[in-house]
């Protein structure tokens, strides 16, 4: 009887032992297909003074963006984003910025694969490259495709991207771009991050609303670029904490090995404190640019600068979060076109609800 008992306890316990492991011979049940919802907002009130013989400008702009994605397996998203712009100017371009004054388009439309330790995009996507704004607006789509490679410490990324005719109503630009990013540090600590990119711009058809600043001539009755533009980007970020308030260093370097001297070079300072997100969690920055002439493509850059190239600024501004993913941002900039001692004032209040 004892015999038996000891025999019966000894199953039990390699039993017992047994059962964890037994879940390498099962597979688990696949995740099911996800749906998700997002979508942003933003309301702005910009006043631009100062300008000689010009007038005061004060408008408004509303916008939301509602997002689905759909993941039908864990590596793979597909994703459709829509966008609904209302501005007070009347004209269908606003001056100088990227957006449509008043309507609505399907602005986004991507696949997301990520196998392994690659990601590979297809379709029309946000800019999926680490690039400052003062070399590409967010806020414009890049239609095309994209692959990136990081290694396995997450140290090194390296991406090349195709993109063609990434504003609207004619263009028919192609840019291809290759871009090796290096990662070190910790978050507890200094963390840096630097980037080395070249962009090879083939800009055809370009409509003479987008060439802005840029030099440009007549060809066959047709208004062109008059440089080419095979452009170097260097970025070097870095991220430490004072106290408990997160900071961030950005320098950024630009060159365009086809522009004449004194038109090929701009370069970007940016010191940012704290963070927004939370409610009454703030956040301050301070930018200085100097972008020549035709150092970059003044067709796809930030739009929250007045002049798009050929100006020095200033800017600076400090934003609340008052509700969650919702914050409010005052800021300002000061400035003048290379070839003039007159300063533009810009003033943007922006209410923000984030995705």
């Amino acid at each position: 009887m004892k015999r038996t008992f000891s025999l019966a306890a000894f199953g039990l316990v390699v039993a017992a032992a047994a059962a964890p492991q037994e879940t390498q011979y099962f597979e688990e049940p696949p995740a099911k297909p996800q749906f998700s919802l997002r979508w942003d907002f933003l309301a702005r009130y910009d006043r631009i003074d100062h300008r000689p013989s010009y007038e005061l400008i004060d408008r408004g702009r509303f916008e939301v963006r509602p997002e689905v994605d759909f993941e039908p397996i864990g590596a793979l998203r597909l994703g459709v984003r829509g966008v609904f712009d209302y501005g007070t100017e009347p004209d269908e371009y606003p001056e100088f910025d990227n957006f449509r004054s008043r309507g609505g388009a399907l602005e986004r439309y991507y696949a997301l694969w990520t196998p392994g330790r690659f990601a590979l995009r297809a379709g029309r996507f946000g800019m999926p490259l680490l690039a400052s704004d003062m070399l590409w607006d967010r806020d414009i789509q890049t239609p095309g495709g994209a692959a990136a490679w990081e290694s396995s410490d997450g140290s090194w990324t390296v991406a090349a991207a195709g993109f063609y005719a990434p504003q609207r109503d004619g263009d028919r630009s192609r840019i291809g771009v290759g871009q090796i990013v290096w990662r070190t540090g910790e978050e507890t600590g200094l963390l840096v991050e630097a980037a080395a990119s070249y962009w090879d711009f083939d800009l055809r058809h370009m409509p003479a609303i987008f060439m802005r600043e840029n030099s440009a001539r007549f060809v066959v009755d047709r208004l062109q670029y008059a440089a080419d533009f095979q452009v170097t980007d260097l970025l070097l970020r870095l991220r430490f904490r004072i106290g408990a308030i997160p900071v961030l260093l950005s320098l950024d370097g630009i060159y365009n090995f086809q522009a004449a001297p004194k038109r090929d070079s701009a370069f970007e300072a940016t010191v940012s404190a704290g963070r927004v997100g939370t409610p009454g969690q703030w956040r301050a920055f301070y930018t200085y640019q100097y972008v020549e002439r035709d150092a970059l493509v003044g067709a796809y850059n930030t739009d929250d600068w007045w002049f798009h190239t050929w100006y020095q600024g200033h800017r600076a501004g400090i934003a609340f979060t008052i509700l969650p993913q919702t914050y409010l941002q005052v800021s300002g900039s000061l400035q003048r076109r290379l070839d003039t001692r007159n300063w533009v004032n810009r003033t943007l209040v922006d209410l923000v609800k984030l995705f």
